[in-house]
């Protein structure tokens, strides 16, 4: 992937984190036995299951913004 002179920081951010945030949250949750083998058997469950998911939401798309930005740092040095 080659960097042209042209293309802004938020270009290049918003089309590089779609694509890692996606696998990283699909792979998290799958991997997640809380969240792929709740029974939901009271309220508390599905607040819970929510809990979960927006805080792996959030964890999750900091990794991916962060790796993304370290990629942008890395190319604009070289």
């Amino acid at each position: 992937m080659s960097l042209s002179l042209n293309e802004s920081y938020k270009s290049f951010f918003w089309k590089r984190f779609l694509t890692l945030f996606i696998p990283i949250f699909l792979i998290g949750i799958i991997s997640e036995p809380y969240l792929t083998q709740n029974p939901f058997n009271s309220l508390e469950d599905y607040g819970e299951f929510l809990f979960f998911l927006l805080l792996y939401i959030f964890v999750l798309s900091g990794i991916a913004a962060f790796v993304t930005s370290l990629t942008w740092r890395l190319r604009q040095d070289k």
